[in-house]
C-alpha cells in the first residue's frame, strides 16, 4: 500500500504544501482520537496553524532549500512552483488530497473501503481542514511570489515583509550516524516514556528535521520522520535494545566510580 513518502522526482512548493497539511491533519486528528483527555478538538486550530506556524515554516523551506542551488535552479525551482499555484488549487486538487489524507489515516493498514465512501464523520473532518486550506492558500501564494522576486533582485532568503523566523541563518545539523528510522524510534522512545514532552507530536518532527541529518542524507523530512516514528521499523527497535543495554551497563561503571 502507499503512502505519503518523498518521491524520487522534484516535489515543488504546492505539492510539498499539500502533504504537510495533510500530515498535520493526521497527526491533530489522532492526537484527539487517542489522547482525548489531553487534547480537546478545537475548531480554530487550523486556522491559526496555516496563517501562523505553517506559514513560517514554509517561507523557511524556500529559503533553506533554494540556498544550496545555482541561479539557474532557484529559477527553475521557483518558476515551476509558482506555476503550480494555477494548477494545484485546493479545489483542483480537492479530491486528490481528501484520497492522500485517507491512505495517511489508515496507514501502516489497507484503507477499509475507497476514500470515496469514507463516510460523513471523516467527510466532515477532512472539509474542516480543508476549508482553512482553501481560505489561506493565497498566502503561501504571495509569500512564493515575494520569493520570486527576492531573488530577481538578488537578495533571496530576507523575507523581511513576511517573518523574522524566516531571515534567520538556518542553523547547522548535528550529523548522526543512524538511520530515519534509527532517530525516529530513539525520539518515539523517550517521548513514550515521558522525558521530553510536546503539545503536538508534530512539534518532535520538527524538530528532529531541522535538526539532525542521518547517515545517509544531510536533510531528513519531517514526513518520513512521521512515518518511521508512527510505526517502528524491527531493526531499528532491535539496534536501540542493544544500545540501550550498553547505556546501561555504562551508567553503571559511571556510578561505581
Amino acid at each position: 500500500m502507499e503512502q505519503i513518502i518523498e518521491h524520487e522526482r522534484e516535489v515543488y512548493l504546492v505539492e510539498e504544501l499539500e502533504l504537510r497539511v495533510i500530515m498535520e491533519a493526521d497527526t491533530y486528528k489522532r492526537n484527539c482520537d487517542d489522547l482525548w483527555e489531553q487534547y480537546k478538538f478545537d475548531p480554530d486550530y487550523f486556522n491559526r496553524f496555516m496563517q501562523g506556524p505553517l506559514l513560517n515554516e514554509f517561507m523557511q523551506t524556500i529559503y533553506t532549500r533554494s540556498k544550496p542551488l545555482n541561479n539557474n535552479e532557484i529559477n527553475k525551482w521557483l518558476t515551476i512552483s509558482l506555476s503550480q499555484f494555477k494548477t494545484h488549487t485546493p479545489q483542483l486538487r480537492k479530491e486528490t488530497m481528501k484520497e492522500l489524507f485517507w491512505k495517511q489515516y489508515w496507514y501502516p493498514n489497507i484503507e477499509p473501503k475507497p476514500y470515496t465512501t469514507m463516510g460523513d464523520f471523516y467527510e466532515k473532518y477532512f472539509g474542516h481542514v480543508f476549508k482553512w486550506y482553501e481560505k489561506h492558500f493565497h498566502l503561501f501564494q504571495e509569500a512564493t511570489e515575494q520569493a520570486l522576486q527576492d531573488f530577481k533582485k538578488g537578495y533571496l532568503g530576507s523575507f523581511a515583509d513576511f517573518s523574522i523566523q524566516a531571515q534567520q541563518e538556518p542553523k547547522s545539523k548535528l550529523k548522526t550516524n543512524l538511520t530515519v528510522k534509527e532517530i525516529a524510534y530513539l525520539f518515539r522512545a523517550l517521548y513514550e516514556e515521558g522525558i521530553i514532552d510536546a503539545k503536538h507530536k508534530t512539534d518532535i518532527f520538527n524538530f528532529i528535521a531541522e535538526s539532525f541529518s542521518s547517515k545517509q542524507k544531510e536533510d531528513v523530512s519531517a514526513n518520513s520522520i512521521k512515518n518511521a516514528f508512527d510505526v517502528p521499523d524491527f531493526n531499528a527497535v532491535d539496534f536501540w535494545q542493544g544500545k540501550f543495554t550498553h547505556l546501561m551497563q555504562r551508567a553503571k561503571k559511571d556510578k561505581e566510580k
